[in-house]
């Protein structure tokens, strides 16, 4: 690439970041089907094992998605044995939620299947580079204000 000129479409780091972001993000999709989970449910039952007994709006929040889409999600979520809701103590207008036993050996499952994937992503580049590309990566995110562990796909209304 010629420093002098702009670079092309093709080679632009907003393009080739949302190229290998919508494979990687391809490849995980299919990796959670075979579980009966989609990325979005993913996202949520993993920000619920990191702080459980968040209420349904906290939750919503810290996540990004509207208040009428997670009741919806969280209904689908209840439903498949994933996710329990207990009346809060302290408001009893909200609901806490819970992971239950069978949703916390689910996040168990899909912590086994990251690393393969990402031993499979990132199998062109060597060890050493792919730390140094995973710590760009996490300055980007950084710099560009995202929340850690929240993936903008979340946001959308896609289940």
């Amino acid at each position: 690439m010629n420093p002098e000129r702009p670079p092309s479409y093709a080679e632009s780091l907003s393009f080739l970041l949302t190229q290998v972001g919508g494979r990687s993000a391809q490849l995980f999709a299919e990796r959670l089907a075979p579980l009966g989970l989609s990325p979005r449910a993913f996202g949520v039952l993993s920000n619920l094992a990191s702080e459980p007994g968040q209420t349904q709006q906290q939750l919503a929040d810290a996540l990004g998605i509207h208040r009428n889409n997670m009741v919806g999600l969280i209904d689908e979520m209840e439903a498949a044995g994933w996710v329990r809701r207990e009346r809060s103590v302290t408001d009893r207008r909200a609901f806490n939620l819970h992971l239950t036993r069978t949703g916390t050996g689910l996040v168990a499952r899909v912590g086994k299947v990251i690393p393969a994937l990402d031993q499979e992503l990132g199998s062109a580049i060597g060890k050493s580079d792919r730390q140094t590309f995973i710590r760009v990566l996490r300055e980007l995110a950084a710099a560009l204000e995202l929340a850690p562990g929240v993936h903008p796909y979340l946001r959308t209304g896609s289940r």
